[in-house]
């Protein structure tokens, strides 16, 4: 096991997709904060909700794990890596779980250049209020870590059962788009009041235009079980729970890790049982 991993980050330090990865990182927390630092200084608007900035590559993470985890295990199949540790006595338990690993690592290596770059990119331009306004930092992150994994479990599942490179990235890059819009979605509906507000103009018997607000009920609430619904599925989505992370003033639950390593302990369990059972060509 040992002996993969190594050869694992030894081929990560040498992978041109990572640094791809890397790079892009760099690049959008750069453009972001840029954006941030023109709206705040010459906009004069002003911001109390940080994480949205600091926790800002969670929304697109999956997307750009797809990407990454399909084409990096692609080449050990193409360059008939997998083979090649078959027939060295590794086990296809080991070989699985070291991949995982590996792009695990490659996932959290991707957020810390990120964080550390807002981080860098906030003081200098816009002042410590970018990091000390920052909502339970250190439980964000513990978030992310658990979003990470389950992100990775799910497309090492895709990549390790498809040795077809270009089908494995596009079907990735396919279902990380539609966790993306369901966890969206589910967020929009929780984040529904109970009731709104109608600001209509009336006149009155005097001819005078008075502006009356009136409360409702809002059709669209969720309620009963629909509302459980949507809120497991909000805790079992990935992109459910970059909410949490991305918000300001939103409690974290115990819930969050639990259901995020379910939901990689499932995934991980269901692509070790495919790759042993998977004719290697």
């Amino acid at each position: 096991m040992n002996r993969l991993l190594t050869a694992n980050f030894a081929r990560l330090w040498r992978s041109r997709i990572f640094y791809v990865l890397e790079i892009f990182m760099i690049g959008y927390s750069v453009l972001i904060y840029t954006d941030t630092y023109i709206t705040v200084h010459k906009n004069h608007k002003e911001y109390e909700n940080w994480n949205l900035f600091f926790f800002n590559e969670m929304l697109f993470i999956g997307v750009a794990l797809a990407i990454f985890i399909s084409l990096y295990i692609g080449v050990e199949y193409s360059n008939g890596t997998i083979r090649n540790k078959l027939s060295a006595g590794h086990s296809r338990l080991h070989i699985y779980i070291a991949n995982l690993l590996a792009c695990y690592a490659a996932g959290i290596i991707a957020c810390i250049t990120y964080s550390v770059t807002s981080a860098i990119m906030g003081l200098a331009l816009i002042g410590k209020e970018t990091v000390a306004g920052l909502w339970k930092p250190a439980q964000g992150m513990s978030v992310a870590l658990f979003i990470l994994l389950a992100y990775a479990a799910i497309f090492v599942l895709i990549s390790m059962s498809d040795m077809n490179t270009v089908r494995a990235t596009v079907v990735s890059l396919m279902l990380s788009f539609v966790i993306l819009c369901a966890g969206l979605y589910v967020c929009q509906y929780l984040s529904m009041t109970a009731t709104i507000e109608r600001v209509t103009e009336v006149e009155d018997e005097s001819g005078e235009i008075k502006t009356v607000v009136e409360t409702e009920y809002n059709a669209r609430y969720l309620s009963g079980t629909k509302r459980k619904i949507y809120e497991w599925a909000e805790l079992l989505l990935p992109s459910g729970q970059v909410m949490y992370v991305a918000d300001h003033g939103i409690n974290y639950s115990v819930k969050q890790p639990i259901c995020m390593l379910g939901v990689a302990a499932v995934c991980t369990g269901a692509g070790i049982w495919i790759f042993r059972r998977k004719d290697i060509k």
